[in-house]
């Protein structure tokens, strides 16, 4: 992890605290980029109900990354995931969430969760990854294409905003990624 920071796996005992900066982490990046009414329809009880959900059912392996002062700044969630063209590339992660706080980027850490994530696939067998992302949210397709993320499928949509996915197929060489 880069010295400024640390981190360490959360647990159902971190779900507040992920409800609490993943909604700030969206009020910081998403504003721009959400009908107004999508925007507004995100609470603070729905984002608590998410991350509860997450450790109780949903499984994968979250990330929690602290600050020097030990304020949260950001997080990460992977998951073990199969449906790549139909199961012929093996198992996968799926990315489901890398989120840091506005005071955190552009200082490693984003990079450091990434390949964090990459390094659990591997040891978990796992053999590439994916996610999806906004469309319009250039700044974050940016990191995933410095990474080695190349664009694939058909575009998406997560409550009427287009999304487009992203992928690597060697988590190995993402994990080694400098």
């Amino acid at each position: 992890m880069v010295s400024e920071f640390s981190s360490r796996a959360a647990t159902e005992a971190d779900a507040q605290t992920l409800a609490a900066l993943n909604l700030a982490c969206w009020r910081e990046t998403y504003e721009s980029l959400l009908p107004a009414e999508t925007f507004a329809a995100l609470s603070l009880e729905e984002r608590l109900d998410h991350w509860r959900g997450v450790f109780q059912t949903q499984g994968g392996r979250v990330t929690l990354a602290m600050d020097a002062a030990g304020e949260a700044a950001g997080f990460a969630h992977w998951r073990a995931h199969e449906l790549a063209l139909g199961g012929r590339l093996g198992r996968g992660g799926e990315i489901c969430a890398i989120y840091l706080r506005r005071s955190a980027l552009r200082r490693g850490l984003g990079g450091a969760l990434l390949r964090l994530m990459a390094e659990e696939m591997r040891a978990s067998g796992l053999k590439w990854a994916s996610l999806v992302v906004l469309r319009e949210n250039l700044p974050a397709r940016r990191f995933y294409e410095a990474l080695g993320g190349r664009r694939f499928g058909r575009e998406l949509s997560w409550r009427g905003v287009p999304q487009v996915a992203y992928g690597w197929r060697d988590v190995e060489r993402l994990a080694a990624h400098q």
